[in-house]
């Protein structure tokens, strides 16, 4: 063939493809039907125009004798990118599946963890086809690389930059992609976030290529050269994504693989042209001096290589810890052991409810012939975060609230609601019994508030021994909370041990009948969540807050506190020995610490390690259930195998007839509702929990149901999507918007309450919660209290009157909320 004929055929194809592409974006822009037709006649103009525009660029581009090693480089640079995205593709659909599969379905977050990293090899073998067959568009040979060590170096650097940068440039993109507005709002904010993904992506890749083919002094010019190249390429496609309707494609399979490779063609077609001119510059720089300035030596390549293998060999070091971090180890889910309290059958215990609310949630905790120790109660003012509140006031003896005042902190600014745990832990006489789910360790942190009332109360024994004839017993265990830092379970077990021995807290002083016991939770996804305290068998505490820096009010001299607000239910009577049950049944899933003598506050580990499983146990003495009062309190437990709690927060939801105030830090549907960030629809009926279902129905009935909830981090996201689901669920069932309201709480929250026809609390640990709701590795232990005594009911409706004006209205984001989204 001539080469007239070849260039008349060039041109054919080009304006073909041309007319193609513009019939294509015609298309897609008026696939969105909620756009105004004046919108999109105006939106499918613009189109037409970029197509001409195109089209005619592409005719040209075909017709004339221009820079041919140009125009190569970008055949090879646009194949290359297609060739890579096939690849992966290929791999992902062979690794994915049957990696995952070959794990047991209990094993959620490792399966989910295999396919992550299954997904990362796929990533990176297409990089690396993309970078090898992308060699032949750099000018490599021409700055001394070897003809065969091109493909090799190129093929190197985009593998270690498209893996590295695959996982953190997701998280970057979806943990913005759910606020509407950004920074800048609207099709700009898309474009600023591709972009600076891209360019993140452009200057790793830019300064390895530079790395291993320039000098030193030269690598800055590719690094900047491919950081601005793939940066515009991203910021490109985030204009024009937008414009162009994407967000209905996308909700396919297909789809979403159309732009993602169209997404990785361009923003590569930018490095690799932006990268190709650097080099091109530096040969020009080189041949003007008259010395070679280009070629990398060989000290530096191997410098560059040995690092890279230090760093894959770190990260497949990680790659197994994390592995093992992310293991599901739970708990056996044996039927509950309920402890009798010793008096009950002489105990004149209780009638049944006749209240709608108390009804409900009795039915649920008094099957299987369990004991109703909800009657002949007190309930006391809540502990609120960050406090300091009115309690411990009531709740502590005289005496004892007056050993607590001299000993609390001449620091206004030190005060919080941890002195009033801390009251509660001083006035005890026999046994204290204490579990959170964190305790974070560092200078001034609130486990020192609690460890310095066990100091005090020992020095109360020492003192005055014949006021504890029985001497006492504490037992603490922790929920085996994870820390992310060091990739370990229960690690802040030993900074227990460390602030309760530099404290001067003894783990035993047999003289005096002294006897402390430290444990740790066993369980691992899930582990335990409850926070619980129980004095003497008597005094109950059901909270919603850790032993957390961030529970401190801001001016807390740790310099941690965060103000995070949160909410604490305290009662004395027979329902304090259903709060025994719990603690035992924590206990005896947890590992006790064994010390060969008393430990060190510098190294506490040193001669202490995780022993045996806990053993029931504690005086007899404060087994019976001591009537104080005259109100009803309900005790709800969950986990894995005892769903107690669940069933009774659905039972006293479907029994409300007023209102509903929920004042909750989640508000979520099941884990899987996620890739709602991708694909709303994908988030549907099945994936509802109980919770919502039964609030629901209560709308339907014509129940108001208020939330005030928080805004930040994976939990606001959650949060949105959940509210988004809600809101097209209410449009479906003929629902008035107006029986709905939602708001952000102004201050950093964590409480997890319900008050239901302004009769009814629940307060303590369980979230609106996946981790609240489920079984399995995701469904914690948890643990909430339920009452309607008149004063603290009192006391959370005012909170509500006082907060809800200062909370800020919800705006959620188009994409969760569009006609038709949701639908199965």
């Amino acid at each position: 063939m001539s080469g007239l004929y070849r260039r008349l055929l060039r041109i054919v194809l080009a304006a073909v493809a041309g007319i193609a592409t513009t019939a294509a974006m015609v298309r897609l822009v008026t696939l969105n039907r909620r756009r105004s037709p004046s919108w999109t006649l105006l939106v499918a103009a613009l189109a037409t125009g970029a197509g001409v525009a195109l089209t005619a660029g592409l005719v040209w581009w075909a017709a004339g004798p221009r820079d041919h090693q140009r125009r190569s480089a970008m055949r090879i640079l646009a194949l290359s990118a297609l060739f890579g995205v096939t690849l992966t593709l290929v791999l992902a659909r062979i690794l994915i599946g049957p990696a995952v599969e070959a794990l047991p379905d209990t094993q959620v977050f490792l399966r989910a963890y295999v396919a992550v990293l299954a997904a990362s090899l796929a990533v990176t073998a297409g990089f690396a086809l993309i970078g090898a067959l992308s060699a032949g568009a750099l000018p490599l040979t021409r700055l001394g690389v070897p003809p065969r060590a091109g493909p090799y170096r190129t093929g190197v650097v985009l593998a270690v930059s498209g893996g590295v940068l695959m996982v953190p440039g997701l998280l970057i993109l979806v943990g913005t992609a759910v606020y509407r507005e950004g920074a800048l709002g609207g099709n700009l904010h898309l474009s600023v976030l591709l972009g600076a993904v891209a360019a993140l992506y452009g200057l790793l890749a830019g300064s390895l290529m530079g790395l291993l083919t320039v000098r030193v002094g030269q690598v800055w010019r590719p690094a900047l050269a491919g950081g601005l190249g793939a940066g515009l390429g991203g910021v490109v496609c985030g204009l024009l994504f937008p414009l162009l309707g994407v967000s209905s494609v996308i909700r396919s399979g297909w789809g979403f693989v159309l732009i993602v490779a169209a997404l990785i063609a361009v923003i590569h077609l930018g490095w690799g042209l932006s990268v190709r001119r650097a080099m091109t510059r530096i040969l020009q720089l080189g041949e003007r001096r008259g010395r070679p300035l280009q070629v990398a030596s060989r000290v530096q390549v191997n410098v560059v290589a040995t690092v890279a293998l230090a760093v894959l060999a770190a990260v497949l070091g990680l790659t197994r810890t994390l592995g093992e971090f992310v293991t599901s180890r739970p708990v056996n889910p044996a039927p509950l052991r309920v402890t009798q309290p010793a008096n009950l059958d002489a105990t004149a215990f209780c009638p049944e409810p006749s209240g709608v609310l108390e009804r409900a949630v009795w039915q649920v905790t008094t099957r299987n012939d369990r004991p109703d120790l909800s009657c002949q109660n007190r309930v006391y003012p809540l502990i609120r975060m960050p406090g300091p509140s009115a309690a411990a006031e009531e709740a502590v003896p005289a005496a004892a609230l007056a050993a607590e005042q001299a000993a609390e902190s001449p620091d206004p600014a030190a005060a919080s609601g941890f002195d009033d745990v801390a009251a509660l832990v001083r006035s005890a006489r026999r046994e204290v019994l204490f579990t959170t789910m964190q305790w974070e360790e560092g200078p001034l942190n609130p486990g020192q508030t609690l460890a310095r009332a066990l100091a005090d109360l020992y020095a109360g024994v020492r003192a005055k021994p014949a006021a504890y004839p029985q001497g006492m017993d504490v037992r603490l265990t922790l929920g085996n909370f994870p820390v992310l830092s060091t990739f370990e379970w229960g690690a802040e077990v030993w900074g227990a041990l460390r602030d309760l021995t530099a404290a001067g807290v003894p783990l035993s002083d047999p003289a005096l009948g002294w006897r402390v016991q430290l444990g740790n939770y066993v369980g691992t996804f899930p582990h335990s969540h409850v926070k619980l305290l129980v004095i003497d068998g008597e005094l109950l505490l059901g909270a919603g807050f850790n032993y957390g820096y961030g529970h401190f009010p801001r001016g807390h001299p740790s310099g941690r506190g965060d103000n995070l607000f949160d909410l604490g239910l305290v009662t004395r009577g027979p329902v304090a020995q259903d709060g025994v049950t719990v603690f035992e049944d924590l206990w005896t899933r947890s590992k006790v610490v064994e010390c060969d003598a008393e430990p060190n506050a510098a190294n506490p580990q040193r001669g202490c390690r995780l022993g045996a499983r806990g053993v029931r146990g504690g005086p007899p003495e404060v087994r019976d259930a001591e009537p104080a009062g005259t109100q009803r309190v309900f005790s709800l437990y969950r986990r894995e195998g005892f769903t107690e709690a669940d069933q009774a927060v659905v039972a006293v939801l479907e029994a409300a007839r007023r209102s509903v105030d929920l004042l909750q830090v989640n508000f979520s549907m099941d884990v899987g509702c996620i890739v709602a960030l991708l694909n709303p629809a994908l988030c549907t009926d099945r994936d509802r929990l109980p919770y919502m279902t039964a609030l629901l129905d209560a709308l339907g009935r014509g129940v108001r149901v208020r939330l005030m909830s928080d805004a930040g981090g994976l939990g606001g996201i959650e949060n949105r999507i959940a509210l988004a689901y809600l809101g097209r669920e209410m449009s479906k069932r003929g629902i008035p918007a107006s029986r709905f309201e939602a708001r952000w709480f102004p201050t950093p929250l964590h409480a997890k309450a319900i008050l239901v026809d302004g009769q009814m609390l629940v307060v303590g640990s369980m979230n609106l919660h996946y981790s609240s709701w489920t079984q399995g590795p995701l469904g914690l232990a948890e643990y909430d209290l339920a009452t309607t005594a008149p004063g603290v009911v009192r006391e959370f409706a005012g909170i509500y009157r006082t907060y809800w004006p200062q909370s800020g209205n919800i705006v959620l984001p188009p994409f969760l909320t569009e006609t038709g989204v949701g639908q199965p």
